[in-house]
């Protein structure tokens, strides 16, 4: 009989081949975002004409300058492959992360990332979600090998390219604040830096506004509590897949075990604080699946430390992340999509996550150069409940 490990290996490989058979996806246009045609003209404005317009409120000028340069050297090719970078470096902060920890099979852990059809979404598009978790987990190993400088550089970094990524800088500092003695001196710099080089960096959009934090603001509207918290369970449930919600409801015990190594263990302080408060930033922002990206690695972090003994669950979370990339069980019908108020349950087999936002990539590669109109018929041909193009 096959050994679980053989298994969990194989599903490993596998995890990695999904990765390469989506390096095409790098051709076919900047992905089904809704931004990426305002994000690549912010940063080909900045390259070409060193003027800076934000893409979307509040700006994301690391991002966008990142994306100027790619784009004017080599299209967006160039720019989605900086997005494919940014991916590898996210995996290998989490098996560097887990390794410190001295946590077992982290290949699998890494598969269980790079399976999820929406982080291959994001790896090959020109979106800022990988981007901005690159800078941030590379600012944990830094500051863990006890380099708070460049980590608050990093950290710094990483807010350039998404402002709500400074929630996320802020359970860093804790987790390390929390360590021993020397930790708190290490979170005290982290912070220090972090603050002062995330200053500078929107200090274009802070005088665009006219000096003043109205450049923070969004146009993103909340609704009741009731469909907040729907929009934020039924996208939840999407970005994961009903295949590996049933595996994880098997992993809850083990995971809700990992509180009780809080005070101990930096690796469960880090992933606790930054799982609690991305689902929160999600709850009050229920919008895009990739702002469900640092949820995912968090995830993935505590599972590493909560299954460390049961490779079964990993193996069967991989597959799950596999399978779901390609087939996809339709449980909830939204009444008005990307603006729903209800919706109903139903049962409806259809193509996976990946599948679909490759078909609608395919059929209009061209939507972010022609106007809103176009690209928000792409941004709807590819939403999680779609089981075809429109």
């Amino acid at each position: 009989m096959e050994h679980p490990l053989d298994r969990g290996r194989a599903l490993a490989v596998a995890g990695v081949a999904v990765a390469l058979a989506s390096a095409p996806l790098l051709l076919l246009g900047p992905g089904t975002d809704l931004d990426v045609g305002a994000v690549i003209a912010s940063g080909r404005m900045l390259v070409e004409d060193h003027s800076y317009r934000a893409s979307r409120p509040p700006g994301a000028p690391v991002h966008e300058l990142g994306v100027g340069l790619l784009s004017w050297v080599g299209g967006t090719v160039a720019s989605n492959l900086g997005s494919l970078v940014c991916a590898g470096v996210v995996v290998t902060a989490v098996v560097l992360l887990l390794r410190q920890s001295g946590v077992p099979r982290v290949g699998l852990i890494a598969a269980f990332v790079v399976a999820n059809p929406w982080f291959l979404v994001a790896a090959t598009s020109t979106v800022d979600f990988l981007w901005a978790l690159a800078f941030l987990l590379t600012a944990a190993v830094l500051v863990r090998s006890g380099r708070p400088l460049p980590a608050g550089l990093f950290a710094a970094l990483a807010i350039g390219c998404r402002l709500s990524t400074a929630a996320l800088v802020a359970t860093l500092v804790l987790a390390e604040a929390l360590d021993d003695g020397e930790g708190r001196r290490r979170a005290a710099l982290l912070a220090a830096v972090a603050a002062a080089g995330a200053a500078l960096v929107y200090l274009p959009s802070f005088l665009a506004a006219g000096s003043s934090l109205a450049f923070a603001q969004n146009d993103v509207p909340t609704s009741t509590a009731l469909t907040q918290f729907g929009r934020f369970a039924v996208k939840d449930l999407y970005f994961l897949g009903p295949f590996a919600a049933i595996v994880l409801l098997l992993c809850a015990p083990a995971l809700l075990a990992t509180l009780g190594r809080w005070r101990a263990d930096w690796v469960v302080r880090f992933s606790w604080s930054g799982l609690v408060i991305s689902q929160l930033l999600f709850l009050r922002f229920p919008w895009k699946m990739g702002h469900l990206l640092p949820s995912l690695v968090f995830l993935a972090l505590l599972l590493g430390v909560g299954l460390r003994d049961r490779p079964r669950l990993l193996v069967a979370l991989v597959a799950a992340h596999l399978l779901y990339g390609a087939v996809n069980l339709q449980l909830v019908e939204p009444d008005n999509p990307n603006a729903a108020t209800g919706g109903r349950l139903t049962f409806d087999p259809g193509w996976g996550a990946l599948v679909i936002d490759t078909q609608c990539r395919v059929e209009d590669r061209s939507a972010w150069k022609a106007g809103r109109q176009r690209i928000e018929a792409v941004w709807n041909c590819a939403k999680p409940w779609s089981n075809q193009p429109d």
